[in-house]
């Protein structure tokens, strides 16, 4: 009967892994490397986005006061 069994043996997270040492190895080779590419184009877009808004907004307009 179904109801008899117990909750751990619906647990799909119990299973053993079958994981390729040298594909992980792989991955965990080239991943960080993507995550420092993404993070160092979102700073370089966000001075630059700094950069314009300086130079077309805030140096025509001059001193204030």
């Amino acid at each position: 009967m179904a109801a008899d069994r117990s909750r751990s043996d619906d647990n799909p997270f119990d299973e053993p892994d079958d994981i390729d040492e040298a594909a992980l190895t792989e991955v965990l080779r080239t991943v960080p490397i993507g995550a420092a590419v993404l993070a160092g184009s979102a700073v370089a877009l966000m001075v630059l986005g700094y950069l314009a808004i300086y130079l077309l907004i805030f140096l025509p307009r001059g001193m204030v006061g």
